[in-house]
């Protein structure tokens, strides 16, 4: 698990120093009722990370694991928009070196350990591989938001 330790471990470093210069106001901003704000990304990671948190350690106290999937739905009940972006800035970062930690010391007899969602299988080892590709389809997401909110405030 050495070379997702080091990928997950590269995206925070890069992220974080990208993303630390944002302002809460611009990181509160929808583009449209459906494109969530950047504060709602990085929520939604961090919503992700709590999630694999769970799965990453049970995952290596019993074989198979029934454990609820997440609902999209967190992010209204939340309400990341209100939460300062700084805060939510410096969790996801440390939610995610503890994840880094955890990886890294994985017991590797545990690998093969289950989850079971919507019917499949799903190996510890995959949920860490899993995990990161995830992210790194919200870190585009975020990218691709940034972005969108320039060229909307330079359009204002």
């Amino acid at each position: 698990m050495r070379s997702e330790t080091l990928r997950l471990r590269k995206h925070i470093d890069e992220q974080y120093e990208l993303y630390c210069g944002i302002d809460d106001t611009t990181a509160s901003i929808n583009v449209s009722p459906d494109a969530w704000s950047v504060k709602e990304i990085f929520g939604h990671l961090i919503d992700s990370a709590a999630n694999n948190y769970q799965r990453f350690i049970r995952l290596q106290e019993v074989s198979h694991l029934d454990f609820p999937g997440y609902d999209y739905n967190w992010i209204k009940i939340i309400k990341y928009n209100s939460y300062p972006y700084s805060q939510l800035l410096e969790l996801w970062k440390q939610f995610n070196l503890l994840l880094c930690h955890i990886i890294e010391n994985l017991d590797e007899s545990k690998k093969e350990n289950s989850w079971k969602n919507e019917g499949r299988d799903l190996s510890l080892s995959f949920l860490v591989t899993d995990y990161i590709d995830h992210l790194e389809i919200h870190l585009s997401q975020l990218a691709e938001r940034l972005k969108a909110i320039r060229e909307k405030s330079a359009g204002s």
